[in-house]
């Protein structure tokens, strides 16, 4: 099953030169005008203080202010995503430090977090990450993964991107195991007006338009449409990979406020084609609807959301296709119990529909079902002392293959000082069994050589954090974690004992997982900020007696040891603002491969009062790059985009 998710040399100075060359020109072909003061448009930097009271939503479903939060997690706002120059969801979350990204061919991009981030060489996929947009949860069942290549909003609509690195399943539930991606788009009432945004370079091309409305004091819309082509990558000879794609989406979202309701109804519909080189083209369509109600009282928040979610891929060439079709709604309860207790409990159901069109090679049988799955939770936040809270909370899931599971979690935040928090954490998580575990069968040549196995467990792991955030100087934050996890029945593949085929999915593998994550925010000048971060992770994993050891340990995923980021974000005369952004990852233990440097740059400048023109450069130390084993991940080529947005 394809999810269709030595030290490189200086940046050569001819390149350097020509990007300068191209932001002169776009600059003198526009007038200077004094840069707009509104504060919604404006590009300058939140300061540290602001940065530290960020309200955030995935740590405990409800709001609390970034620096109070007991968990290891980064929040990409909307500034940094603006002044990057990025156009698609994947390369927003590189400028998280508590992520790994990365890139395969020109639409597909895998994350991780904390390890477990896939080996395809082994079928073994990034399929213990949670990621919702606006809460809607858009992981598949069929195999616990994300299709990133169809998940997009426009980009300016960003409001945050929550990255919780941990498990978050206590209140997210299963795959939540590794960690929780949240994007939230921006209320329509931070919308109005009229907004379009081209872009043009030497990879891609694209075009997004949105009319936002306030027709009253209470009630606001904005509605969009956007498209984009990419251009192939290449492959080893420097010949083209044959994966161009395109693909189009429009949308909407109302939003309706009160003094004590909130209403608000968002809906998206895409398609596209996604080109593979000597394999036939996939084609992908979806859609997908939203709605949620607030009811706000003296003592708490009752909450109702519901949503829709359509997703299909087919191969018309080869006959093969999935039609999914999913269904959630949820009930949440906020309420105040007194002076010391925070208290929220919800509930909540899904249903999934597929039906798969198998195809010689690869079936699942039988090749459609109906899954369910339900959730109860309750989670309490006790005010011990001014200065310590307690979070107990516990989550009971109704997956379809493994019934009823308990996902606890513990937490406990010390303010020691004025604006320094220690916290630490235990927490239990699974990823559920999914019919790509369970209802697969592979041929080769007319034989069965891999199978489901109907008695697949869930994974398990139990994990343990502690972390440290805190305002250590004026011009200084810090985000310090270190993690232990110990993981159980992690999936596994073994011969048929006698007739070695077919194989079969088994969970007789175990180990520990353990590193340390850090980030930090310097202000260097009142114009100049740095933002280093830094992963570590460790893992020491074994087979359990019996188990045959077929593809070795590293079936469990192919993970760098390491990986740092520098990120340098600058105010400049003129009204321009200029973005760097250096990353580095480790060599990939099993199988090999090694280490690699790069560089992202963007200049932004305002030129007029309602238009803003960038240029943005991507892996710009080499002319190419690969960031996986040849057979899976192709050479990824220096890319260059001009951009030009305008606001009425």
């Amino acid at each position: 099953m394809r999810v269709t998710i030595s030290y490189p040399p200086k940046p050569p100075a001819k390149i350097c030169r020509h990007v300068m060359s191209a932001i002169v020109l776009i600059g003198t072909a526009v007038s200077t005008q004094a840069r707009a003061a509104s504060e919604l448009e404006s590009l300058a930097q939140l300061s540290l203080e602001e940065l530290a009271n960020l309200e955030v939503t995935s740590v405990s479903k409800s709001s609390e202010l970034l620096r109070l939060a007991p968990s290891s997690i980064y929040v990409i706002t909307h500034d940094e995503i603006l002044r990057s120059g990025v156009t698609t969801i994947p390369d927003a979350l590189r400028l998280a430090p508590n992520l790994q990204i990365t890139q395969f061919t020109s639409n597909h991009y895998v994350a991780g977090a904390r390890g477990f981030g896939g080996a395809q060489e082994a079928q073994n996929f990034s399929n213990k990450l949670l990621i919702l947009i606006d809460g809607r949860s858009v992981y598949s069942p069929l195999y616990s993964g994300v299709y990133l290549d169809v998940q997009d909003v426009v980009i300016e609509d960003i409001d945050r991107i929550e990255v919780i690195s941990g498990p978050g399943a206590t209140l997210w539930g299963a795959n939540a195991m590794n960690g929780v991606i949240n994007i939230i788009t921006r209320p329509a009432y931070l919308t109005e007006g009229i907004s379009s945004t081209v872009g043009a370079g030497n990879q891609e091309r694209h075009a997004s338009f949105r009319f936002g409305d306030k027709p009253s004091q209470d009630l606001a819309y904005r509605v969009y449409a956007k498209g984009f082509e990419r251009d192939a990558v290449e492959l080893a000879d420097g010949s083209s990979a044959g994966d161009k794609w395109h693909r189009g989406q429009a949308g909407f979202r109302l939003d309706w406020t009160d003094t004590d309701d909130t209403v608000t109804a968002q809906a998206d519909a895409y398609t596209g084609d996604i080109h593979q080189g000597q394999r036939n083209n996939v084609d992908v369509s979806g859609h997908n609807a939203l709605g949620r109600w607030q009811r706000r009282t003296n003592r708490g928040t009752w909450q109702v959301q519901a949503y829709y979610d359509q997703t299909e891929r087919a191969q018309p060439q080869d006959g093969a296709a999935f039609d999914l079709q999913s269904y959630d709604i949820e009930l949440q309860h906020q309420i105040e119990l007194g002076a010391a207790h925070r208290f929220v409990w919800g509930a909540g159901g899904r249903w999934h529909r597929y039906e798969i069109v198998n195809s010689v090679p690869l079936a699942f049988e039988p090749s459609q079902r109906n899954l369910s799955l339900f959730n109860i939770f309750a989670q309490d936040t006790i005010a011990l002392t001014d200065s310590l809270d307690l979070t107990l909370g516990l989550k009971l899931e109704d997956s379809p293959f493994a019934g009823w599971e308990a996902m606890p979690d513990i937490r406990l935040g010390w303010r020691f000082a004025e604006e320094h928090l220690l916290w630490a954490a235990a927490s239990r998580a699974i990823r559920a069994a999914t019919p790509f575990d369970v209802d697969v069968v592979e041929r080769d040549s007319g034989t069965v050589f891999l199978m489901g196995n109907e008695s697949f467990d869930a994974e398990r792991v139990d994990a343990f954090q502690i972390g440290y955030r805190g305002q250590v100087m004026t011009a200084l934050s810090l985000s310090i974690s270190a993690f232990y996890n110990i993981h159980e029945d992690l999936r596994t593949i073994e011969p048929t004992p006698g007739t070695f085929v077919p194989l079969r999915w088994d969970n007789l593998m175990e180990g520990e997982t353990y590193g340390l994550e850090a980030w930090a925010k310097w202000q260097v000048t009142p114009w100049w900020r740095l933002s280093p971060g830094l992963r570590l992770l460790r893992k020491r994993l074994e087979f359990l007696p019996g188990a045959s050891a077929l593809l070795g340990l590293e079936q469990s995923g192919n993970d760098p040891r390491s990986q740092a980021l520098l990120s340098s974000s600058m105010d400049l005369p003129m009204d321009l603002t200029f973005d760097l952004s250096l990353r580095y990852v480790d060599d990939l233990p099993e199988p090999a491969f090694p280490s690699y440097h790069e560089l992202n740059a963007s200049l932004s400048w305002r030129a007029l009062q309602n238009l803003d023109v960038s240029i943005s450069g991507f892996n710009l130390l080499d002319s190419r790059h690969q960031e996986y084993l040849p057979d899976s991940g192709r050479w990824i080529r220096r890319s260059v985009i001009a951009q030009a947005r305008w606001r009425f």
